[in-house]
């Protein structure tokens, strides 16, 4: 393995636990929200998992690139 392949291997690491955290934010909200009927903690926690989403897929794509950039190569033109 060579550096590009550890670094895209990172990269997917910290994209999973983005999107974990993610989805955690939305729990909490969702859970605060049911015990104090306040909306806030809702919306919140809807905008940091999309957040997180959006950041996680590209962090994701960066890495499969970086890791393997055949398999990348092949998703990118596997309708043509």
């Amino acid at each position: 393995m060579n550096i590009r392949q550890i670094t895209g291997l990172v990269l997917i690491i910290i994209a999973i636990v983005i999107l974990a955290l993610s989805y955690n934010a939305y729990i909490t909200g969702y859970h605060k929200t049911i015990s104090t009927s306040n909306f806030t903690f809702l919306f919140s926690g809807i905008f940091w998992d999309l957040v997180g989403i959006l950041i996680g897929a590209v962090l994701i794509a960066i890495g499969l690139i970086l890791a393997y950039p055949k398999g990348a190569r092949w998703i990118a033109n596997r309708n043509r």
